[in-house]
């Protein structure tokens, strides 16, 4: 059996992990401290969560020396459950740390973009369903406009077609299971009538089938090209996809050496930064 175990630890684990963590007057980086750190983190499978607020959260108090000792290390189970937790550093008191807090940011950045999964087309009827789609999609006007919006269009569809046929795959695998189980355990003590062997050999194919559709998923988001596609690492490829996601999340954006922080804050510094105000 097995046990799936969320952890989250969090303080002040008197370490760096690179020297960026690190800055001031006579302190001194050591590589192999460095090293164990990261190792501990790396065999444990944690996630060292982005800081938001400051770069670091011990201060000696001289405007010069600096590190970031504190942090919270979360397991990538715990990540699943909270995708979209972070840390931030708070206003420093009578302590020479700064308190650290851990909360899920629900901000909304919008619509993602549409990506394809290669496992699309292993659907029966995939490739006549965008056929037929797009022919249906009338739009009228100059080619540019015409591609544009039929794409626009078609990209509607095909979310949709995708939460149909790849959604819940968990539960639908799980349904298969249970019922191969009530047949497995019925052909025990008897045998099974002609539909139900039928039956059997339907669920088995179904089943090997969305769980290939799932490991290929998996591995596509995970975006690892070392590994064989569809090789059976569900919980490593969800390793992976969770760490990608919190390094590539966008938390605050340095703007003329001010970070600026906040959804909203950050759509303008990034619109203004492409198109900044004309000066009358």
């Amino acid at each position: 059996m097995c046990v799936c175990v969320c952890v989250l630890g969090g303080g002040d684990f008197d370490s760096v992990r690179s020297s960026d963590e690190k800055k001031g007057r006579g302190s001194t980086f050591r590589q192999v401290e460095a090293d164990h750190f990261n190792k501990f983190i790396e065999d444990c499978s944690l996630i060292d969560l982005p800081i938001c607020g400051r770069l670091f959260t011990w201060y000696r108090g001289d405007g010069v020396s600096m590190s970031r000792l504190d942090r919270f290390l979360l397991s990538d189970r715990l990540c699943g459950v909270w995708p979209n937790c972070i840390q931030v550093a708070c206003q420093r008191g009578l302590s020479d740390h700064v308190p650290l807090l851990l909360y899920v940011d629900e901000a909304n950045w919008g619509p993602r973009p549409l990506r394809m999964l290669k496992c699309w087309a292993d659907f029966t009827g995939y490739e006549d369903f965008v056929r037929e789609q797009w022919v249906s999609i009338n739009v009228t006007g100059w080619g540019g406009f015409v591609l544009r919006h039929k794409l626009k269009m078609m990209k509607s569809r095909l979310k949709e077609w995708h939460y149909q046929h790849s959604q819940n795959l968990d539960g639908k695998i799980m349904e298969f299971k249970n019922r191969i189980d009530v047949l497995d355990e019925k052909g025990e003590t008897e045998a099974l009538q002609e539909a139900e062997v039928e039956e059997l050999h339907n669920l088995s194919f179904q089943l090997h089938s969305s769980a290939q559709v799932q490991n290929n998923i998996n591995w596509q988001k995970s975006r690892m090209n070392w590994l064989q596609e569809g090789d059976a690492n569900t919980i490593f490829f969800n390793e992976v996809m969770s760490t990608h996601r919190h390094q590539n999340a966008i938390n605050l954006v340095p703007v003329n050496g001010v970070n600026v922080e906040g959804v909203q804050n950050i759509r303008a510094a990034v619109y203004n930064h492409f198109f900044p105000t004309s000066k009358q």
